[in-house]
């Protein structure tokens, strides 16, 4: 009796347990536009629409992949660090780059093309990029790390208190490649580490953090002499997993929930997705100076010399071995002696004299090659789909704007010309910026920039004495978007003419107490 009454109330448990689980679970789950967000179980779009790097970059409206040159390529395509520029000779050498940028007026632009007026609290302030760079290059082998660093503010700062809640997001790229054939072909590959962390005022550490890797891949090919480059370079998709600190643990039903000052709640993401993405171009180079000068480096055309030195250092050592076995007094070996190292030190200065004489012929080579020219780019990106995630300003409303929900495409052109090589070039491009959102649509921009020779200066005795500096400036404009931008960097090659080439070796006199150097 008492068995025939518990199977029927069990069965009815397990039946009310079956209908009420789907509905708890869809209350977990994102819901439609424009809804309130009341979950965690959502991701963060990190694509980026709008062309974001160097003036350069921005002012060939993203064609840059083929270009593949400097830090500026590193963002673009993971071979750059071991693309080697026509004016690049020596052995070792290294690229710098950096930039900080503050959207000025969020108030009148859709910066994320989403349909709306961008909204973040306590702007310009809270509103930050950073993206310092790094390439180290030894012979054709290249190294490259750089950080592109965003961060925006989730809430107005409290009475008294400098900042509110603040979410920062680096990624971070480390990347190796290796030129073949004279630099002919270039290939790289790298990690890309993206990180989210989020933090309040008057909290020690981060109250919550959400990482993880993914990779890419890169190729340019840069056929000698030819006026033609391609470009290609894949990036696998990122979502990251979370680490909860003691201050900001998930509640009873795993969200992670932050208390604004004005009494609403704040859901954190769980995630952070980055998309995979596709990237081929090409570049192509009407008249002026050849595109793909066939590189090697110095250390290559100062092998002969210093080989013939080495040569002759063994015959000198050899007569004098034979000239001491003969000597037949102190003073006949002390007279050979010495006559060894006054020609081991003539022998010294020559090489020496040599290599200065070379490292002119080369500087008045490339300078020679400073002539007009023009530039086509172009390039296509392809970027995918994420799933369950919002863009910034959603995560900042609280509103769900779904981003990232079906594969965008992103064509563009640029040109570069040196409308006058020893002290102007200009560059201009447009692309098609696609959107990640059902209320925006896709926009067209327009861009442009130059380059201007400045003059030399060595930063108080930091940099060589005859660097010669330029001032970058870049723009970019569509609709509800402007940006602009600057950047002060190296001008190469430093000389107008070859015959403006110092003669390094002119009245130059080595110390012969010291082994010969590559200058």
């Amino acid at each position: 009796m008492r068995r025939s009454i518990l199977v029927p109330v069990g069965v009815v448990a397990l039946i009310l347990l079956l209908r009420t689980a789907p509905a708890f679970a869809a209350e977990q789950q994102l819901g439609a536009n424009g809804q309130p967000i009341t979950t965690s179980n959502y991701s963060l779009d990190l694509f980026q629409g709008p062309i974001f790097a160097g003036s350069r970059v921005t002012s060939l409206a993203g064609a840059y992949v083929a270009i593949a040159e400097d830090v500026d390529g590193d963002l673009q395509n993971p071979a750059a660090p071991a693309v080697r520029p026509f004016f690049s000779y020596t052995h070792f050498d290294y690229w710098l780059g950096f930039g900080l940028t503050f959207p000025a007026d969020l108030a009148n632009m859709d910066f994320f093309n989403s349909g709306n007026k961008t909204r973040v609290p306590n702007p310009p302030n809270s509103f930050v990029f950073f993206t310092p760079a790094i390439n180290l290059q030894w012979g054709e082998f290249g190294v490259g790390l750089n950080f592109a660093i965003q961060q925006y503010a989730l809430a107005d700062p409290e009475e008294g208190r400098r900042r509110g809640i603040t979410a920062t997001i680096p990624t971070m790229h480390l990347q190796f490649a290796r030129g073949f054939e004279h630099n002919q072909l270039v290939l790289g590959a790298g990690v890309r580490y993206v990180l989210m962390t989020v933090n309040a005022p008057d909290t020690s550490g981060y109250l919550f953090r959400s990482s993880g890797p993914g990779f890419e891949f890169g190729m340019v090919w840069k056929p000698e002499n030819r006026p033609l480059r391609l470009g290609f370079a894949y990036r696998t998709p990122i979502v990251t997993r979370a680490t909860y600190s003691d201050q900001l643990l998930p509640d009873e039903n795993g969200n992670l929930v932050i208390h604004r000052s004005d009494g609403s709640d704040l859901y954190l993401p769980k995630s952070v997705s980055s998309p995979w993405d596709v990237n081929f171009g090409f570049a192509v180079q009407i008249a002026g100076r050849p595109m793909n000068p066939r590189w090697r480096a110095k250390d290559d055309d100062n092998k002969r010399l210093k080989l013939e030195y080495e040569l002759g250092e063994l015959d000198r050592d050899h007569a004098r071995r034979e000239g001491l076995a003969s000597a037949k007094t102190p003073a006949e070996r002390e007279a050979i002696e010495r006559k060894f190292e006054r020609d081991e030190a003539e022998a010294y200065r020559e090489l020496e004299f040599q290599l200065m004489t070379q490292k002119r012929i080369m500087e008045q080579e490339l300078t020679a090659m400073n002539r007009f020219y023009l530039q086509l780019a172009g390039s296509m990106v392809v970027t995918g789909a994420v799933e369950d995630a919002v863009g910034v300003e959603s995560l900042v409303a609280q509103s769900v704007n779904r981003s990232g929900t079906k594969t965008v495409l992103s064509p563009r052109v640029g040109a570069e010309a040196s409308i006058f090589p020893h002290f102007l070039k200009v560059r201009a491009g447009s692309y098609l910026e696609p959107t990640r959102f059902e209320t925006g649509k896709a926009r067209g921009h327009g861009t442009a920039g130059l380059d201007i020779k400045l003059g030399v200066w060595n930063v108080f005795g930091l940099w060589p004495d005859n660097y010669m500096w330029r001032l970058a400036l870049g723009g970019d404009v569509a609709r509800e978007y402007v940006t602009w931008g600057f950047t002060v960097a190296g001008w190469y090659p430093r000389h107008s003419d070859p015959g403006d080439v110092p003669d390094f070796a002119e009245g130059w006199k080595p110390p012969t107490d010291q082994p010969p150097t590559d200058k």
